[in-house]
């Protein structure tokens, strides 16, 4: 797998426009990178034995209800959506990711599936060169690394697997993302962390921040501020700025409500949308600052974990 600076360097420039022409919602302004789609839906996975995805139309307020609900499998994780629009479902418990084209029906079926190394995949992200990631919590932490483009079933050609707390490696990996440098960041249990490209099997932290415990989704934003989802009960996101160093502590912590918070995602305009545990949804209005404050839009989603915007 080869990550170029140039390349990522043109796809900061390509990706500012591509989102300036979006309509409606995108998962994350950095995922998927690249992406030139419509986007038309939000999509919540339920964490249960059930393993639901629950489809709604935008824009979405307080009387949505779901369009479409989808069967996927037992206990849907975080959901990232790639740049050729396609939904990755991480199914915690078995070693699969399921990947559908979009936009979900009630009758869709995987398009293709990923092999884990590991048995509880947690969160997946793509690279400017297509590369995917996907992160596995059990029984520690490593990343599966799929040498791009992916358009079937694959297994990783690299596991980041040296495992660790902080500077030593990875711990629980609940989320992660790819910044527009290439940088991989990984929500850890406990930490978070920066990696550096290259990826090999033993890379280990070029940093890593050690502010809050139960660190859960993670994204990152169009200033390339970092986001993580803080499920220790107190309900807050955490914010860093760059650069990110091992001694940094968030710029600022956004107070959402009073449950475990799991997964995030940014919609087109730049608002943050929150899952917290107990099935609600909440949005915080860009721009976000400190003095943010979040809404909420919807209640009474079953085991409500991941979110993402897409087609």
């Amino acid at each position: 797998m080869k990550v170029q600076r140039l390349l990522l360097a043109t796809f900061a420039v390509g990706l500012a426009a591509s989102l300036a022409a979006c309509t409606g919602s995108s998962g994350n302004p950095y995922s998927p990178p690249g992406g030139s789609h419509t986007f038309k839906h939000m999509y919540i996975s339920s964490n249960n034995t059930s393993g639901l995805i629950y489809v709604y139309n935008l824009p979405v307020t307080s009387s949505s209800t779901p369009s479409a609900t989808v069967t996927v499998g037992a206990n849907p994780r975080e959901l990232f959506v790639d740049s050729s629009g396609r939904l990755f479902v991480p199914l915690n418990g078995v070693t699969t990711v399921r990947v559908y084209n979009l936009p979900l029906t009630a009758t869709s079926t995987p398009a293709f599936n990923l092999t884990t190394s590991q048995a509880a995949p947690e969160s997946v992200a793509q690279d400017a060169a297509g590369n995917i990631y996907v992160a596995d919590i059990n029984p520690v932490g490593y990343i599966d690394i799929y040498d791009g483009p992916v358009n079937g079933a694959a297994s990783p050609s690299t596991t980041i697997s040296n495992n660790g707390v902080g500077a030593s490696g990875l711990e629980y990996p609940y989320g992660i993302a790819i910044a527009p440098n290439g940088d991989l960041y990984a929500s850890d249990s406990s930490d978070v962390n920066q990696f550096t490209p290259p990826f090999t099997a033993s890379s280990v932290p070029s940093a890593s921040a050690v502010p809050n415990d139960d660190n859960y989704g993670l994204r990152i934003d169009s200033n390339n501020r970092v986001f993580v989802a803080n499920a220790s009960g107190d309900g807050h996101v955490s914010v860093y700025t760059q650069p990110f160093t091992n001694s940094s502590l968030p710029a600022f912590n956004l107070n959402v409500s009073a449950s475990a918070i799991l997964g995030l995602a940014f919609d087109g305009s730049g608002n943050l949308w929150v899952v917290v545990a107990g099935g609600a949804v909440w949005e915080i209005n860009s721009p976000i600052t400190s003095s943010s404050t979040a809404t909420q839009i919807l209640t009474g989603i079953s085991s409500g974990y991941g979110i993402v915007f897409g087609p």
